[in-house]
């Protein structure tokens, strides 16, 4: 069971703590149940309670209440350290794990899991040593049922037995339910994205825009039927231990005085003890659902940690680390990579290479080829994003193979076309703002943001305004190697050419290699070389000398 495993996970003495304040307080309430029932019977005689009596109630009940409460606390505050140790560990594996495992990823099923599971998560463990109190408290009542009647004793086991097997044919039935409702739920969230990020394209079709929502529909739909239907297994189990308790009564009360002899003197006895057996299972029974929604949660995130395993993986620092090695580079060598795209099923759509291509350190490289020429899959080859199937990249003469790649990344500094932009300057926090206010001036974009509290004050942008604050950030980076797919693609003609005369010879006198693709053939004589590429291989290549400027 997955949700025993991850608990165990807290360490032997936390949960050893927490597991006495649970009997503590289970013995307390079952001793409660003693009492109150014993007082019944002196009263029912016209005897009245003792003050010994009365005293050990309240103690019982002080013990219970206190016992409860720590052991409650303490179970709050152990789940939450584990949640938060999990979310972290995702997180990081995610950080750390291969893009192409990371591209493979269903976005709203991550977050859906992350975020959204492991609130079921938060409020299950809690309700677990609830449940276990309540089961010390069943076996003690029915310890003492037995010692009252063992035909009592036998009716409740029997009744227990038959909800047992209606249970767990419930249960089998919701985990599947809950399984499929996980599936529904990450696809609406994708939709969702879909609606928000498209909705200029939707806007400009309308029948697009009716297609897109008429899918959202149907999610939406089947997300309510199933929902639906988690909530009917829901009350098919509340309702069933209804059903074991009025079997029980009805049997004992109706049917005990006819078959059953000398029970008339405790019968008033035995209805209270069977009420209070059967209330802890009723609790255990309607909290089950919770246990199995925690535990389909759980496998969800645990299978997407597995996923995202990163074992071999360097943490950021010893990358950092690795990376001195690489330096002083003088070349950069791809001798024969493949690449290809793999849908679902492992088939593969497209396939890049062999790319054979020597780049020199303090180079001004251009890629150039039309769409679908592999452009951008040869950047992401280049840079040690994706490993190649095949081939060999070197830093001078040194291989570069598992986790030296890691090293060999940070000699980078890229712009994608599909390129995120982070509010802040991560990893650049001592960077003076005035410093990133000179340059978001220099990039026209003086009076619609500014730097300032260690962000941007917004990100909201036109896509070639976002492009400009992209640059800033990359070029305080200062790496060796700058990477640009198509920056200049969304520019104005002015800071296009400010980008090619200004930026780009900028790098170059810093002694800086770049590698940019573009298809701005007017400038294509800036490079020292062009290198035109179909399907990743190299078609042709030229100095940029011998390029015809306008």
């Amino acid at each position: 069971m997955a949700l025993l495993d991850f608990i165990l996970r807290a360490g032997r003495r936390p949960l050893q703590i927490m597991g006495l304040l649970t009997v503590i307080a289970g013995l307390a309430n079952a001793l409660l149940v003693v009492i109150v029932n014993e007082v019944a019977q002196h009263v029912a005689v016209a005897e009245r309670p003792d003050l010994t009596t009365a005293l050990v109630f309240v103690l019982a009940f002080v013990a219970y209440y206190q016992a409860n409460k720590f052991a409650l606390l303490r179970a709050n505050h152990i789940i939450e350290v584990l949640l938060n140790r999990l979310r972290l560990g995702v997180m990081d594996r995610l950080r750390r794990a291969e893009l192409r495992d990371v591209d493979q990823l269903r976005r709203g099923q991550l977050y859906t899991l992350v975020s959204q599971e492991t609130n079921y998560l938060s409020v299950t463990f809690p309700l677990l040593v609830d449940s276990f109190q309540q089961a010390i408290l069943l076996v003690i009542s029915l310890a003492y049922l037995l010692y009252l009647s063992p035909a009592a004793f036998l009716v409740f086991l029997i009744c227990v037995f038959a909800g047992v097997i209606a249970y767990h044919r419930i249960n089998e039935r919701m985990g599947d339910t809950l399984r499929r409702l996980h599936r529904f739920q990450a696809r609406l969230l994708d939709a969702i994205g879909d609606i928000i990020n498209g909705s200029k394209e939707l806007r400009l079709n309308s029948r697009k825009n009716e297609s897109v929502f008429q899918s959202y529909r149907k999610l939406s739909r089947a997300t309510e039927a199933t929902l639906i239907d988690s909530g009917e297994q829901w009350t098919a189990m509340i309702l069933l231990s209804s059903a074991v308790i009025f079997a029980m009564l009805g049997i004992v009360g109706f049917g005990f005085p006819h078959f059953v002899g000398n029970h008339g003197d405790i019968v008033f006895q035995l209805i209270p003890v069977l009420l209070f057996c059967v209330a802890p299972f009723a609790k255990i029974v309607s909290q089950s659902p919770m246990f199995v929604r925690a535990e389909v949660s759980l496998q969800g995130v645990l299978e997407i940690e597995r996923q995202l395993g990163a074992a071999d993986m360097l943490s950021p620092s010893d990358a950092r680390t690795a990376a001195a090695a690489y330096r002083d580079f003088r070349t950069l060598g791809y001798s024969a990579l493949t690449f290809t795209h793999r849908d679902a099923t492992g088939a593969g759509t497209f396939t890049l290479g062999p790319l054979d291509l020597t780049v020199q350190r303090g180079e001004t490289l251009f890629l150039v080829g039309g769409n679908g020429s592999g452009k951008s899959t040869t950047l992401r080859l280049m840079t040690g994003l994706y490993a190649p199937e095949a081939g060999s990249i070197r830093v001078d003469e040194t291989p570069m193979v598992g986790r030296d790649v890691a090293g060999f990344r940070e000699l980078f500094a890229a712009i994608f076309v599909d390129f995120h932009l982070f509010d802040r300057l991560y990893g650049l926090e001592n960077v003076p703002a005035e410093q990133v206010n000179l340059m978001i001036e220099e990039m026209g974009l003086a009076g619609k943001v500014r730097y300032e509290g260690g962000r941007f004050s917004t990100t909201h942008l036109s896509t070639g305004q976002r492009k400009r604050l992209a640059l800033i950030a990359t070029l305080l980076e200062d790496r060796p190697i700058y990477v640009f797919d198509e920056w200049s693609a969304e520019q104005d003609v002015h800071f296009r050419a400010y980008f090619y005369n200004t930026v780009l010879k900028r790098l170059k006198a810093q002694g800086k290699t770049v590698i940019a693709v573009t298809h701005d053939e007017r400038y294509w004589h800036l490079a020292d070389r062009v290198v035109k590429l179909d399907l990743g291989r190299v078609e042709w290549q030229r100095q940029g000398s011998e390029m015809e400027a306008p």
